[in-house]
């Protein structure tokens, strides 16, 4: 089963800012006073599924996302040091693959509750500076429901935690349709 979240991107912005807005929306959305610090990297090597190369950690603060692109897709993967989990972010300019004019964020969760809530704070975050749509139908946390604020505040925990990676299962329990999915809380 794929699982990607996506952002369309109506402008640029500066992927800093994504990641600092990520932080403020699991804030709100887990409703959690702490996020565990974003780590950025770049150029990972795999094997048969397993990393073999930690690739290069980059400074968002260099990035600008949403920019037309000379060159297939851009590539991160956002690890949450603090718990192991994380999720690929990448970039694709539909000009560049001939499959349309419009940029958009795909992000592809590990597979625990920490990896989806993640990125579901990524692609709501994106969404919200690129002027953009959330997209959420592979998982279908909240159906046909594209506005970022919106999705926030229907789906926001009104419980206070303060354990990260509980609220982050707690997020995900609260669909039932997903049956338990992802099973583990966290990678750690």
């Amino acid at each position: 089963m794929s699982v990607d979240l996506e952002a369309t991107l109506e402008r640029p912005v500066a992927f800093a800012d994504v990641l600092n807005a990520a932080r403020e929306v699991l804030s709100v959305m887990l409703n959690v006073s702490t996020v565990p610090a974003l780590a950025v990297f770049a150029d990972r090597e795999y094997q048969q599924g397993q990393r073999v190369g930690q690739g290069r950690r980059l400074e968002p603060a260099d990035i600008m996302i949403g920019v037309p692109l000379t060159e297939g897709a851009v590539h991160f993967e956002i690890d949450l040091p603090a718990t192991g989990d994380g999720a690929r972010f990448m970039v694709i300019d539909g000009a560049a693959e001939g499959w349309g004019s419009g940029r958009t964020a795909v992000i592809s969760p590990y597979r625990t509750c920490v990896g989806v809530a993640l990125a579901t704070g990524l692609a709501l975050a994106t969404a919200q500076l690129a002027g953009g749509r959330y997209i959420d139908e592979q998982i279908g946390m909240l159906s046909g429901c594209h506005a970022p604020d919106h999705v926030i505040g229907r789906t926001r925990l009104l419980e206070r935690g303060d354990d990260f990676t509980v609220q982050c299962e707690r997020y995900l329990r609260q669909f039932s349709h997903l049956n338990g999915w992802p099973e583990d809380r966290s990678i750690r």
